[in-house]
């Protein structure tokens, strides 16, 4: 009787190291995975996981787009019923330029200069079609953003440019160069890309 209580003794303790070294190596291998424990964390040093709900989650993602810094102004203006829209960046400056007896050919005009205002862009909108003489000229297509097509014209071999007109848009409007080279005249195009021209009536 007392060797058989023994043995149930014996089974009884067995099965239990086996549960409890079950049980601990399923924790140490939770801890390992930066998961939260099931049993017990055995004396370990450890931080379970934080759990967030999808609603606070959603509000954190708000949060951190709100905090990001838009990098560029949205300059909107109308002209004869056609609305200019193109994102300027905040390190470029920007103003319109008046018309007066010596400048009549245009409707409206915007010049974009950077770190000097000698050398600049400016963005007519004529009076009539914008026309280019093809002496000496290349050309070469870009797709804007909205996915229309302007043209960049060249000037004996020049690597700058020297005007951007959007044919497929608007053929009163395009954009000339005063003296930008090298790296501004190349972001010039860039935010020139951004540009959107658009009748209103339609």
């Amino acid at each position: 009787m007392r060797k058989s209580v023994i043995k149930i003794v014996l089974v009884v303790v067995a099965i239990l190291i086996v549960a409890i070294g079950t049980m601990y190596l399923v924790d140490l291998d939770r801890m390992k995975k930066g998961e939260e424990v099931v049993f017990s964390t055995w004396g370990a040093k450890y931080s379970p996981p934080i759990k967030i709900n999808q609603n606070e989650k959603n509000n954190n993602n708000d949060n951190n787009s709100n905090n990001v810094k838009q990098e560029y102004q949205k300059y909107t203006k109308i002209v004869d019923n056609i609305r200019l829209e193109i994102n300027i960046p905040n390190d470029w400056k920007y103003e319109e330029i008046a018309r007066d007896e010596d400048n009549d050919f245009y409707k409206y005009a915007l010049k974009f200069y950077k770190t000097n205002e000698e050398e600049y862009a400016i963005l007519y909108f004529y009076h009539d079609l914008f026309g280019v003489c093809g002496t000496e000229r290349t050309s070469e297509n870009i797709t804007l953003d909205n996915g229309e097509n302007a043209i960049i014209g060249y000037y004996d071999g020049n690597e700058n440019w020297s005007d951007i007109s959007f044919y497929s848009l608007n053929q009163n409007i395009a954009v000339l160069n005063y003296g930008l080279i090298d790296s501004e005249a190349k972001e010039v195009i860039e935010f020139i890309k951004t540009i959107n021209i658009n009748n209103i009536d339609e």
